[in-house]
Parts: structure tokens; sequence; C-alpha cells
């Protein structure tokens, strides 16, 4: 009698089910929390460590970085001169001290190593000749690549050609040596096709204002290839279509997903955006992002956060006043971003430490919106369960804007109201990644309980999880234990 007591009890408190005879519906509706942060894996924002240079953004407050939620990486965007400095002597120093600090702390690092830079030595590039600047190391022009010298805000810099078969040929040396330290390592997120453009975004708006050709940029893109077999390649937007007509940025576009690269997109924000692109939110090509995001993982880097406060475009706590000339609050229009890419990675390009402290809420509401957000709708399950074969289906859905990219288990948990005694039942595939925004799946489960198992009443709950660690779904605490969330009681006959 106490049993039954505990049971129908236990069931009021935390759900709300509807019982047939042979089924019970638990409703997880009413436990939804959307306002609690998820720290969940391979998804959420970066933080730019090295910008193009040695000296921003770095971390200055590594508490506050510590507690940044969703925080998932570290971004280093160099010069190749500051890691090549001698061709065949190679400065890993630089990236390792931070691999070594970082990494042990569950953050992730991507990479994009540079060969054109505006800006002066020794903060934005690693070498400089006679009052010009090198983001490609000087020996390379030495060895025999042509290139251009231009000038740019203040500065005097070396371009290289962008298919002379010199570069070529030092460029693919260097990243054989990169990619067989770093390729494949699994804290490695991604590496960027950093070898065209201006700080490696595939546009020359700060040079020469030559578009890089259609042949110039699949070479380049053929030297990553050639040397990442294991990790994720990513292509910016303005690589595939500066300067050039929708037909080639079509034929670009497609070369790059055919062989497996994601693509970001480093505008959004950007005042001339936000002004030519209002209905997609300064996003410049959303078209590359559908279908695009239902396979790979799509990376937003917001424009420089000090630019946009110096522009009028954001006011406010949380970026939450409307900016007139818009319409829109700062807060809306890069939620829309989000949006409109689909982008499980973020990145707010500044000081860390200034925008969390004026952008805290903001913070924990993308770090859960970007990438995916799980929630359990409802579970059936029969309350009376046999040794062998059993059933029970789960209604998930995803509140984010993007799939995961992973497949993440699922976990049943047993707990004898005895005994205490805890047995698990692992299903290898959750079908997780399946799962897109916005739509609701119902997943029949199919689990064998074990002939030794103890007969009686088991408290049962379930969790999603991956090697890389548990993930959090979107329900209260109080219907969870150890991470595990509650569906309710069985008897095990």
């Amino acid at each position: 009698m106490k049993r039954t007591f505990y049971l129908l009890a236990l069931l009021a408190f935390f759900v709300s089910c509807k019982e047939t005879p042979s089924v019970i519906t638990v409703d997880y509706i009413p436990q939804w929390d959307t306002i609690r942060v998820l720290e969940n894996p391979h998804k959420g924002w970066y933080q730019h460590f090295y910008d193009n240079q040695i000296v921003k953004y770095k971390v200055q407050d590594k508490e506050l970085f510590r507690n940044f939620p969703g925080m998932d990486h570290l971004y280093l965007r160099l010069a190749w001169s500051f890691l090549e400095p001698e061709e065949g002597k190679y400065n890993w120093a630089l990236i390792d001290n931070i691999i070594n600090e970082y990494v042990p702390e569950g953050y992730g690092i991507s990479f994009s190593i540079t060969s054109k830079e505006t800006g002066k030595y020794p903060i934005v590039v690693g070498q400089q000749k006679n009052g010009v600047q090198y983001a490609t190391p000087v020996w390379v022009e030495k060895a025999g690549a042509k290139g251009v010298v231009t000038e740019a805000e203040g500065a005097r810099s070396w371009s290289p050609q962008w298919d002379d078969p010199v570069y070529l040929e030092k460029l693919d040396k260097f990243h054989r040596a990169f990619a067989q330290r770093y390729d494949g390592k699994p804290w490695v997120r991604y590496v960027d096709i950093g070898s065209i453009g201006e700080w490696g975004e595939g546009h020359t708006s700060r040079s020469t204002q030559i578009p890089p050709t259609v042949k110039e940029v699949k070479e380049n893109m053929d030297v990553y290839l050639k040397n990442y077999k294991h990790s994720l390649l990513v292509a910016t937007d303005d690589l595939l279509y500066y300067g050039k007509p929708e037909v080639e940025t079509q034929e670009l576009y497609k070369y790059a997903v055919e062989n497996g690269m994601t693509i970001r997109d480093d505008s959004p924000l950007v005042d001339y955006y936000l002004d030519c692109y209002p209905d997609s939110w300064s996003v410049s090509h959303p078209g590359f992002y559908d279908p695009l995001y239902k396979t790979k993982p799509t990376i937003l880097e917001m424009q420089h956060y000090s630019m946009i406060k110096n522009d009028g475009n954001w006011k406010g706590k949380n970026g939450s006043e409307i900016i007139p000339k818009y319409g829109h609050s700062a807060a809306e229009m890069l939620t829309g971003a989000i949006e409109t890419m689909h982008a499980t990675y973020i990145g707010f390009h500044g000081f860390v430490e200034e925008w969390y402290t004026e952008n805290p809420d903001l913070a924990c509401t993308l770090a859960n919106k970007c990438g995916y957000w799980y929630f359990p709708v409802s579970c059936n399950y029969s309350p009376n369960m046999k040794k062998g074969e059993n059933k029970l289906t789960i209604c998930w859905t995803n509140k984010g804007v993007a799939p995961a990219y992973n497949v993440y288990s699922l976990l049943l948990q047993f707990t004898h109201t005895q005994t205490g005694e805890k047995q698990e039942v692992i299903i290898n595939d959750s079908g997780n990644m399946g799962w897109l925004p916005g739509k609701e799946y119902y997943k029949e489960y199919t689990f064998t309980i074990p002939k030794d198992w103890k007969q009686g009443i088991y408290e049962v709950r379930f969790g999603l999880f991956h090697k890389d660690g548990k993930i959090d779904i979107g329900v209260s605490p109080t219907i969870q234990e150890e991470g595990y969330t509650q569906i309710g009681n069985i008897k095990l006959g």
C-alpha cells in the first residue's frame, strides 16, 4: 500500500501523467527550463585569443573567462611569419603554451594562419623588411615567390601572388608540418582557410582590391585538403564571393561543400552589411547556410564589439535598446543573424571581460540558442516491464538553431527502490543527429533488461551522453538526479 502511494505521489509531484491500462504518458512541458544555461559540448561561444596580432585579445580575467556561460573554445588567428620565422624552423610555443593551459580545462582550439595582414611589426606580423610588413615570412619572397607591396592604415604590407608556385609550395610545407602536429586532435574544433586576403578572410579590400580568382582560391583550398584529413576545414563567405559573379561564387561554394568544408561569416553587425542586408540581419549570403547546416556546423563571427558600439549599433544592457536606424535592438539583430546562419559556434570579437560584463543575460540566452538545445516533450512507457526486450518512446524537440553533428547515446538508469542498486542500459544511438530545430521527433527505443536483474520496483531515469561528456537537456533540476531525468517507476516481473 505504501509503495502504491509513493508511486502516485511521485508521478503527481514530478510530472503530469495520463494512464491507460498498459501505458503511462509523462508530460515534460510543464517542467521545461529555458533559463538555465546548459554547458554542452560541440557548440557555444568562442574567444578570439589571438586576433591577427599577439596582443589582442587574450584573456585578462581568467576567473571571469572560466565562468563565461557556454564558452567552448579559443580562436587563434595568427600570421604565418610568427610561426615559421625561418624556413623549417617553427615557433610552436606561441600555440602550445595556450593549448597546455586551456585544453586540460576542457576548452577546444581553432586556427586561422594568415598570409596577409594590415598592421605593423611586431604586434600584427612576425617580420618586416625595409619598413614593409610580412605576414607571409620574408624568406618566402627571397625564395622567389612573387608579390606586391601596398599601403593601408599607415602600414606598408606585402601580399603574395595567391597562385604563385613558390608561394604554394612553401605554404604546403608549412601546413604539412602544422597538420602533423595538430590535425585530428580531439580538441581541434576547425581550421580556417586563411591563406588568401586581408586577415585571412578571402578579400583584398586593404591591398590590391583585385579579387582572388577561382583558380587561386581552389589551389589554396587544395593545400588544406591535401594536409588536413581529420579536422573540419572552414571557408569564409568572403573567400567565395568577394568581387565575383554569382556563377563563380556558386562554383566555389560547391567546391568547398563537396570537399567537406563548412562556412563562416565574419560580418554580422558590421554597419555596411546591416544597411545592405537588413532582411537577413546583416548576413550577406543566407543561402550559403541552408541546407549546409543540416550536416556541418556553421560559424558566426560578430563585428568587433568596440566598432559596433562606436557605430551606434549597440545600446543598453544586453544590447536591449532599439537602434532607431534599424528599428531593432542589437540583441535582436545578433539573434536574427545566428538564426539565419543556423550557427553552432558564435564569437563576439572583443575583450571577454567587457562583453560579458555588459551583456550577461544575452550571453546566457545565446549560449543556449546556438547549435542544438534539447527538450523532452513526453515519454510513453509501460509500468510493467519484463526481463528481455522492452520499449519506450520519447518525444524530443530541438529549440536551438542547428542539429548536433555527433551521435549521442541514450542511457536508461534503473534504481531498485528497496536495495538502491543502480543498473544501466545503453542505447548507442539516440537518433539525435536527425533532430532539426523547431520540430518534434517521436523516437521508439528498444532495449533489453538482463535476466540477472532483481525483480521489484525500479525508479527509471534517462539521459543523453557522449564520450566528451553528459548532454544536458532543458528540464528543471527538480526532476533530475545526477543529470538524469525522471521517467517514473516500473515493476519488473
